[in-house]
């Protein structure tokens, strides 16, 4: 084992260089808050199936900024929806956290080293 963590990102907010800004199309964006939610859920879960392998943070971008993730403002114009979930820094999943996904994007990790 290389001893390495499996970081995961989930990246929220209503920044956006285009398209929904939640003042438009409040019905399909939900509340920062049930995502971090979502997100501390998540952390629970993986913790469960991984130990300390997995690290998981929840990103609020209004605060921290999308300068801060250049990768994300690329992620967002091609028209994907917050939250977004990265796996080591690579955008995975987009609209949702989809933590059978996750799970199984990490064992794949995992199982590579």
């Amino acid at each position: 084992m290389a001893g390495e963590r499996v970081l995961v990102e989930i990246l929220n907010g209503i920044q956006s260089p285009s398209g929904c800004d939640c003042t438009t199309c409040a019905s399909s964006c939900g509340p920062a808050t049930s995502q971090e939610e979502m997100a501390r859920v998540l952390a629970e879960n993986l913790h469960e199936a991984f130990g300390n392998q997995v690290e998981v943070r929840y990103v609020d971008v209004d605060k921290e900024g999308l300068d801060n993730y250049p990768t994300m403002s690329r992620v967002l114009q091609m028209g994907y929806p917050y939250p977004i979930t990265l796996i080591n820094g690579e955008p995975r999943y987009a609209g949702g956290i989809m933590i059978g996904g996750i799970k199984k994007s990490i064992e794949e990790i995992l199982n590579q080293e």
